[in-house]
């Protein structure tokens, strides 16, 4: 990969994290406040799923952090290596971080407190699927880079 291409995936990683740290910053809290005051039956909920949601976050930054150095190592050293599939795991392994969080949330809203509606059913049902999507992607992208690294990148 050479540094013209990896210029444009640098410049959409870099606007992925400013969008998701804005998100978990300021429009997470800024909702569970709003569903407070909505559904003061809920109101004591609003802070532990606040916090919950938040630290799910953080799984996708360190996937596009991940995704990130992934990118550097390919523009670096000219060829994947093993180093390229560790980032691979990490990058799926953040992302089912994620994926374990939102679920768990909306399992908790479902099934424990059922506060759940149809919204946090749907968010449920995704985030479970997402987690063998997820597998699936990492399986292929995992092959991918072994068939690359033994044929060797074209430059």
């Amino acid at each position: 990969m050479t540094k013209q291409e990896a210029l444009p995936l640098r410049i959409s990683f870099a606007v992925l994290v400013l969008g998701a740290l804005l998100i978990q910053l300021i429009l997470i809290p800024q909702a569970g406040d709003s569903y407070a005051g909505r559904f003061p039956e809920a109101a004591y909920l609003a802070f532990p799923y606040t916090i919950a949601i938040a630290v799910g976050f953080i799984g996708f930054e360190l996937a596009l952090l991940a995704a990130w150095q992934l990118v550097s190592t390919a523009v670096t050293e000219r060829s994947l290596n093993s180093r390229s599939i560790r980032w691979t795991n990490l990058i799926a392994g953040s992302l089912e971080f994620m994926a374990a969080v939102f679920a768990g949330v909306c399992a908790h809203a479902l099934f424990w407190t059922k506060f759940g509606a149809p919204a946090v059913l749907f968010g449920f049902v995704v985030s479970l699927g997402l987690i063998p999507v997820i597998l699936a992607v990492r399986h292929g992208i995992r092959g991918w880079l072994e068939n690359v690294a033994d044929e060797g990148i074209p430059q």
